[in-house]
C-alpha cells in the first residue's frame, strides 16, 4: 500500500504546471507558445508518441495557458488565479477528458456534438482532450470528423494516442500533428534529482541510473519506479536491480572479459561460482547473448550507439564500448554461436553449468 501511495504521490506531486516545467518535449513547447503569442490557435491537434512521455500533462499545460489572463506574458501561466488553481485541482469545468477507449462509441460523440456548442462557463476556450483516440468506433471517428470540419469559435480538440495510424486519414489532415518522443536519460535523471532534492532524500548515483534505466524513456514510468524505490528502508544497486528485474550486467561483462584475454580457468571457475550463489545459467546464457548482440551492433555500426545506450548505465556503455574494440567480428561471431549451442544444451544436461563450460572451451580454443 506504501508503495502505490508513493507512487501517485511522486506522479501527481510533480506534474508539471506551466511550459517552463515540462521536461523533453521542448519543439512542441516552442511551437505551441508561439501560437498563443501570436493568436494562431488551431482547433485541433493530434499529440502522438509513447506512453508516458507527457501527451496528456501538455494538453493540460495548453488548456491552462490558452485561459489564464492573470499572467504578465500571453504564453505563459501565473500559477495563482482560480483558472489555474481549478486545472491543478482537476476542477476546470472547460476543460472536458474523454477516455475514448470507454467511451468509443457513436452515442458518446453525439452527446459530444450537442456540449460542443454550449460556449466556456468560466474561461476563454472549451477544451476537449480526446485520450486513447485511436480506440473510437468507425461510426463515433466519422462523427468526430464532422465536428472537426465545423467546429464552433470556442471549441478546441486534442487528441492524445500511442497509435496515430489507426486514426482516419481525412481526421489527421484536420490536426496539427505533434510527435512525442522517449526522453533521454539525462532529462529524466535531471527531472528525478529535482524530485529527491525536493523531497530531502539522496539515492545513489548508480540507483538512480538504473530507475532511468528501468523507466525506458518514459517520465512518468520513472516516477513511479522511484515512489517504490523511496519506499524501500536501504535501496542499494543490488537490492534495486532484484526488484526492477535487471540484468547484472557486471556479472556479464565480468564473464566476457575473461573471454577476451583468453583466461579459461578464470572464465570456468567464474561459472561455478555464480552458479554456487544462486544464478540462474539458462537466462544468464540468454541475457548474455543479448549483450553480445549488442556488443556485436556496436562493432559493425558504432552509429547505432545511440539505441543500444538506452539500455545501459552509462558506466556499462563505456565498459561495452571498450570490450567491443578489443574484440575482433570473428570473435564476437564465435561467442554469439557457442552461447547459442548452450542455450538448447542446457535444457537437457544433467550437469546445468556443462554446456556453458564447453562453450568456453570451444571458444578460447578457437583463438
Amino acid at each position: 500500500m506504501l508503495t502505490k501511495i508513493m507512487s501517485q504521490v511522486l506522479y501527481r506531486k510533480y506534474r508539471p504546471q506551466s511550459f517552463d516545467e515540462i521536461v523533453g518535449q521542448q519543439h512542441i513547447v516552442t511551437t505551441l507558445r508561439n501560437a498563443i503569442k501570436t493568436g494562431d490557435i488551431s482547433h485541433a491537434y493530434l499529440f502522438s508518441g509513447p506512453r508516458g512521455t507527457g501527451k496528456t500533462t501538455m494538453a493540460r499545460v495548453f488548456t491552462k495557458t490558452l485561459n489564464c489572463n492573470s499572467s504578465a506574458q500571453k504564453d505563459d501561466v501565473c500559477l495563482k488565479c482560480d483558472i489555474c488553481n481549478q486545472l491543478e485541482k482537476g476542477s476546470f469545468v472547460d476543460l472536458i477528458e474523454i477516455d475514448a477507449a470507454s467511451n468509443r462509441g457513436i452515442d458518446d460523440i453525439r452527446e459530444l456534438k450537442e456540449a460542443v456548442r454550449v460556449s466556456p462557463a468560466v474561461g476563454d476556450y472549451k477544451v476537449y482532450l480526446v485520450d486513447e483516440a485511436h480506440m473510437l468506433t468507425k461510426e463515433a471517428s466519422n462523427a468526430l470528423l464532422k465536428m472537426l470540419e465545423e467546429p464552433p469559435a470556442h471549441a478546441i480538440f486534442i487528441l492524445a494516442t500511442t497509435e496515430p495510424h489507426k486514426l482516419l486519414p481525412t481526421i489527421m489532415s484536420r490536426t496539427q500533428h505533434f510527435d512525442f518522443h522517449f526522453l533521454n536519460s539525462d532529462e529524466i535523471k535531471n527531472k528525478l534529482q529535482g524530485i529527491l532534492t525536493r523531497e530531502k532524500r539522496i539515492l545513489e548515483s548508480a540507483v538512480l541510473d538504473l530507475v532511468t534505466l528501468a523507466s525506458g524513456g518514459s517520465l512518468r514510468d520513472a516516477e513511479s519506479i522511484l515512489g517504490k524505490i523511496l519506499s524501500l528502508n536501504t535501496p542499494t544497486e543490488q537490492v534495486v536491480r532484484g526488484i526492477l528485474g535487471l540484468v547484472d550486467i557486471i556479472k556479464i561483462s565480468n564473464f566476457i572479459d575473461f573471454l577476451i584475454e583468453n583466461k579459461k580457468d578464470d572464465a570456468l571457475n567464474y561459472i561455478n561460482e555464480i552458479t554456487q550463489t544462486g544464478t540462474d545459467l539458462e537466462q544468464f546464457i540468454i541475457n548474455t547473448i543479448e549483450y553480445m548482440r549488442k556488443i556485436l551492433f556496436l562493432k559493425m555500426s558504432p552509429s547505432s550507439e545511440k539505441l543500444i545506450a538506452k539500455n545501459f548505465t552509462k558506466e556499462e556503455l563505456q565498459v561495452a564500448k571498450k570490450q567491443t574494440d578489443l574484440l575482433t567480428e570473428k570473435k564476437i561471431y564465435g561467442i554469439i554461436k557457442q552461447l547459442l549451442n548452450a542455450s538448447q544444451d542446457i535444457k537437457y544436461s544433467p550437469v546445468p553449468q556443462l554446456p556453458l563450460e564447453l562453450a568456453v572451451v570451444e571458444i578460447i580454443g578457437e583463438e
